[in-house]
């Protein structure tokens, strides 16, 4: 099973996005702020980084630079959301990322 990681500061689209991922067929671990998001990447290991372009104390392009700097990071599928966004689209881009079927 793919891992995502969803880097979101608000819970509500934080549970939202979880939950989606998860009812399709995805396993999901969350942070709530840039340097949240860099720890769980780097004790998760995700398969791809779902990651909100605004972030408590590290923005979400700061995040992306600092992953994608990183020997670990440079292979590792980020998808930057702003709000609003379509959980259909959202999944879409997601599985092709990961290099799945639509």
């Amino acid at each position: 099973m793919k891992k995502i990681l969803v880097v979101e500061d608000d819970p509500v689209n934080q549970m939202i996005l979880s939950d989606f991922l998860a009812a399709n067929g995805y396993d999901t671990v969350a942070a709530s702020s840039g340097p949240e998001g860099i720890e769980r990447f780097e004790r998760d290991a995700p398969d791809l980084l779902l990651v909100d372009v605004q972030l408590p104390r590290k923005n979400g392009f700061e995040l992306v630079r600092e992953i994608k700097g990183r020997p670990d990071g440079k292979a590792t599928p980020i998808l930057l959301m702003s709000k609003p966004f379509d959980l259909v689209q959202l999944l879409a881009r997601v599985r092709q990322l990961l290099g799945e079927p639509a």
